[in-house]
């Protein structure tokens, strides 16, 4: 009589404990990451680097969250964060403000460098350890990012809306966005201005790319254009700052016209 072999691997302690949780998740995303890898890659890894640092510098000082129910992992030009929560957690709202904070703060940062920044924030159930990241909560905010945002914007899950007022916007497609100015930008509206200036330059003969930007100097005016007085002087980017750029194109406006 042979021997019977059971291949079948026995369920250790810790495969066991492989149960997702809920968590509030943001998962944001870089535009025109491999163009900048492509032409100044060490410069972009030196940016990302500190972009992050202070990111990972913000959940550090995140009081309001305990160290081991939050989690950070950055790849490439993504980043995500995970907070841990239930939807009985008497902490749930300062938890849910704190991942907005601190997204709010990484758009910011990011644009402070010239970069512009796209995402989701969503609640659903997440699993995470050493090895992998798994869940409908991460599905859900990396499609939002992928398939939602379009713009440089985070969109906020509709079940969140209503916990983070203060901190959305209602957009023109009946779509919620994080505030992300409101939150760490007042006082920087100089250097967005330029830098915004900046990217619509550099991606001028880029369409898809030119109408993301154009979308980015929509929100930029409405916020700063009515933050008059108070420190903060009226900075909008105008109609003729964008055709001064255009113009130092004449191909691509002769481009424009024919397409006309």
């Amino acid at each position: 009589m042979g021997l019977i072999m059971n291949n079948k691997p026995k369920m250790d302690k810790e495969q066991k404990k492989l149960k997702p949780s809920n968590y509030v998740i943001a998962y944001l995303d870089i535009l025109g990451a491999t163009e900048y890898m492509k032409n100044d890659s060490e410069q972009f890894l030196k940016d990302l680097k500190n972009i992050y640092e202070t990111a990972n510098m913000d959940i550090t000082f995140a009081n309001v969250v305990h160290k081991k129910d939050i989690f950070i992992k950055i790849f490439s030009d993504n980043i995500l964060i995970a907070v841990k929560t239930s939807k009985h957690d008497i902490n749930r709202t300062n938890k849910i403000t704190t991942v907005a904070n601190l997204v709010g703060n990484i758009y910011d940062n990011a644009l402070e460098y010239g970069y512009l920044i796209r995402g989701g924030i969503t609640e659903g159930k997440f699993y995470r350890d050493k090895l992998f990241v798994y869940g409908k909560a991460l599905v859900d905010a990396v499609k939002i990012e992928e398939k939602i945002a379009i713009y440089p914007r985070i969109i906020v899950q509709d079940d969140l809306i209503s916990e983070i007022p203060q901190f959305v916007i209602l957009d023109n497609d009946g779509k919620y966005y994080l505030h992300s100015f409101i939150i760490n930008g007042l006082g920087k509206h100089i250097e967005f201005r330029n830098n915004i200036l900046i990217q619509l330059k550099k991606f001028y003969d880029k369409e898809s790319i030119r109408q993301k930007i154009m979308w980015l100097v929509s929100y930029f005016n409405s916020f700063y254009g009515k933050q008059v007085g108070g420190g903060v002087e009226q900075s909008i980017i105008t109609k003729q700052d964008i055709a001064n750029i255009l113009s130092d194109n004449s191909n691509y406006l002769r481009q424009e016209v024919v397409n006309e």
